[in-house]
């Protein structure tokens, strides 16, 4: 690029200010922002250990029960990209990243006949910024109480009880840049057992950092600052993630990404992998795989999208295998409200794409 005088804004002028080359000043802020996400990311990780450090005491364990189909198939890269409505649960930052509003709702069949119950929506309010909130309930169904006598041996029943769990959220997210995300949740917790219950406040904090169109990192820490009645802590965890897409048949229509998730509790740090395939838009397929997680093994999915006519409905299914503990299936439905963005331009670049080509034959057939 030719050098510009960013004062008189002339290829070259006599004033005194020095002239620059524009093609350096975009090099040197893209460095910038590279140094930047770095820095962010080594104090992460080696602050983990000392944030998260040793083990203790941890109750509201339901508050770690993933509830995205989509989401669980790619494993804890989801930080990272984080594109959906259930980035209220998983890394409110990606909320930024949404332009219109957004529902989703998950069933989950989930171990020893329990059911988890899972409810979001989005909103758009401003520019920068985004408005979310969810509700998660998990149902252990009817347990039946018994009774002993005086020598502590069974003498029969007296009627049951349903204990459940209970957690809802506020999320914003905030873009702080072109590329670059904030994302904050408040939340409530409660767990009741018969006529006992426990509850707390707590928050997650997030980022997600945008590198190119193609790559994304993020990181979240959740359940911040939770101490309950019983001086209990909430399950302090912390989450990294990197994904990109690639280009297989279309053009990125493969997302890919690792993850890292570090629990507070066991000071375990585990990683997974997970990738997700679209096929025209409309159909997916998932995979992902935990290494070194104690219930997160293998997980497999696979998503339908349709245009509903001003919205775009979603359906995905999740297959969990959670080692000893059995396996799980999750359903999610979702609606966007509005025209997808996304698809608006690429189908754009590939009609503008189209018209450059014919225009080149043109003359080529002319020379």
């Amino acid at each position: 690029m030719r050098a510009w005088c960013c004062k008189c804004k002339q290829d070259s002028c006599s004033c005194s200010i020095p002239s620059i080359k524009i093609g350096g000043q975009k090099k040197h802020r893209a460095l910038r922002l590279m140094n930047q996400a770095t820095t962010i990311i080594i104090i992460f990780l080696l602050l983990s250990p000392a944030v998260f450090a040793g083990t203790g005491t941890e109750t509201m364990q339901f508050l770690k029960i993933k509830p995205s189909a989509r989401a669980t198939s790619l494993g804890d890269s989801f930080v990272s990209i984080a594109n959906d409505a259930s980035a209220t649960f998983y890394n409110p930052a990606g909320l930024a990243q949404l332009d219109n509003m957004e529902i989703s709702l998950m069933h989950m069949a989930y171990i020893a006949e329990t059911s988890y119950e899972f409810g979001t929506i989005v909103l758009p309010a401003g520019d920068k910024l985004r408005i979310g909130a969810y509700i998660i309930f998990l149902n252990y169904g009817s347990v039946v109480k018994t009774t002993e006598d005086s020598s502590g041996i069974f003498s029969g029943n007296s009627g049951s009880y349903t204990p459940y769990d209970l957690s809802a959220a506020v999320s914003m997210g905030y873009r702080l840049s072109g590329n670059f995300n904030v994302g904050f949740n408040i939340k409530m917790a409660l767990s009741s057992i018969d006529d006992k219950s426990l509850n707390g406040i707590m928050g997650d904090a997030g980022v997600l950092w945008k590198v190119t169109d193609e790559i994304s990192v993020g990181g979240i820490l959740y359940n911040i600052g939770g101490v309950m009645q019983n001086g209990d802590a909430s399950p302090l965890t912390g989450k990294l993630g990197v994904s990109t897409k690639l280009s297989l048949m279309e053009e990125n229509d493969l997302t890919a990404g690792v993850g890292f998730n570090y629990v507070n509790a066991s000071a375990k740090l585990s990683e997974s992998i997970g990738a997700e395939y679209c096929f025209r838009d409309m159909f997916s397929v998932r995979a992902g795989y935990g290494i070194g997680s104690d219930a997160d093994g293998i997980n497999i999915g696979a998503g339908l999208k349709q245009d509903l006519g001003g919205m775009t409905g979603t359906l995905d299914y999740n297959f969990s295998m959670l080692g000893d503990l059995g396996s799980a299936h999750r359903i999610s439905i979702g609606l966007k409200f509005g025209q997808d963005n996304r698809s608006k331009v690429k189908s754009s670049g590939a009609k503008k794409k189209s018209v450059n080509t014919g225009i080149r034959n043109y003359y080529r057939g002319n020379k």
